[in-house]
């Protein structure tokens, strides 16, 4: 868009993501696009597209450290149902020889 003022022509800028020629941009500090401030965190200086790539990144991250930490209970589970037959196996072994 051309905005005209007197005999002086102004050209405004475009947001990188959505087209829109608008008077003021921010660049995202992760992949440097120029955006609007209805296309990212202007505070934070990031685009919508990497703020919605480090939702996804983080949310991965705090999966797979819920699936440690269950794994970690399973093992702990796992090793004292293991003692308890083993334990079981003992006495029956006792009943046994008696």
């Amino acid at each position: 868009m051309v905005k005209v003022e007197g005999f002086r022509s102004l050209i405004m800028p475009e947001c990188g993501v959505c087209g829109a020629q608008v008077d003021k941009l921010y660049q995202c500090r992760t992949c440097g696009v120029k955006f609007c401030e209805n296309d990212g965190s202007t505070k934070d200086k990031i685009c919508i597209n990497c703020s919605e790539k480090e939702k996804e990144k983080h949310e991965a991250e705090h999966e797979a450290e819920q699936e440690q930490e269950h794994e970690g209970a399973s093992t702990v589970r796992d090793e004292e149902e293991r003692e308890e037959d083993e334990e079981e196996d003992r006495d029956q072994d006792l009943d046994d020889y008696r």
